[in-house]
C-alpha cells in the first residue's frame, strides 16, 4: 500500500497524525507513506516517522505521486479550499480528510473519499484515520470510478468556474453599478 500526504509541515496540517498512523498501520501491513512538504514541523515529523515513511521537501511533479498512491491522507484542520484533495481525486487517488473543513465539500461533491471526525486525543485520531484508510482500500473502486474523477475535474473546469462566478456576480449586480 502506498499512502501520500502533501502539505506544509505546520501544526494545523496535523501531519504528525500521519506519522503516528503510519507507525500503527505498518504493524499490520506492508506500506510506504510519502510526505511532500517542508516547514517548522519537519524535525518533529521526521522524529515520529517510522521507517516506512519518507519526508521529501520538493519534487519535480506531483502528478506521478498522486497516480502511484493508493490513498491520499491530510487530516488538516482549518483547511481552505483544499486543492490537493481535488488533484488527488482527479488522478484516481481517493482521499481521507477532516470533517467540517475544506476537503469535506469536495468529498461531498465527488464521492472521492471519506471526510472523518478526528478526535482531540491523538490515539483516537490515529485509530479513526486508520479505519478510514482500511475502509477505502476495501472498496477502492467505488472511490476511484470514472464518474468520481469526472466530478472532480468538473469542479475546477474553467467553464464551470466561469458559470459559477457569473451566477454569483449576477446576484450582486445591482450593488456593483
Amino acid at each position: 500500500m502506498k499512502v501520500l500526504t502533501i502539505g506544509n509541515l505546520v501544526p494545523r496540517k496535523r501531519i504528525d497524525l500521519c506519522a503516528r498512523t503510519c507507525a500503527e498501520l505498518e504493524k499490520k501491513r506492508k506500506l510506504t507513506w510519502t510526505v511532500i512538504g517542508n516547514g517548522p514541523d519537519e524535525k518533529k515529523i521526521k522524529t515520529l516517522a517510522p521507517e516506512s515513511m519518507t519526508v521529501r521537501k520538493r519534487v519535480e511533479s506531483l502528478i506521478e505521486f498522486y497516480k502511484e498512491a493508493d490513498i491520499f491522507v491530510l487530516p488538516s484542520c482549518d483547511e481552505g479550499f483544499g486543492m490537493v484533495f481535488i488533484e488527488a481525486i482527479m488522478c484516481g487517488c481517493p482521499v481521507v480528510c477532516r470533517k467540517n473543513d475544506g476537503g469535506e465539500e469536495i468529498i461531498d461533491k465527488t464521492g472521492g473519499g471519506l471526510a472523518i471526525d478526528i478526535p482531540q486525543a491523538d490515539d483516537e485520531a490515529v485509530a479513526e484515520i486508520a479505519r478510514a484508510i482500511e475502509k477505502i482500500l476495501d472498496n477502492k473502486g467505488f472511490y476511484t470510478s470514472e464518474e468520481v474523477i469526472a466530478k472532480a475535474r468538473d469542479l475546477v473546469a474553467p467553464a464551470s468556474i466561469k458559470d459559477k462566478w457569473e451566477k454569483l456576480l449576477g446576484k450582486y449586480k445591482p450593488f456593483l453599478n
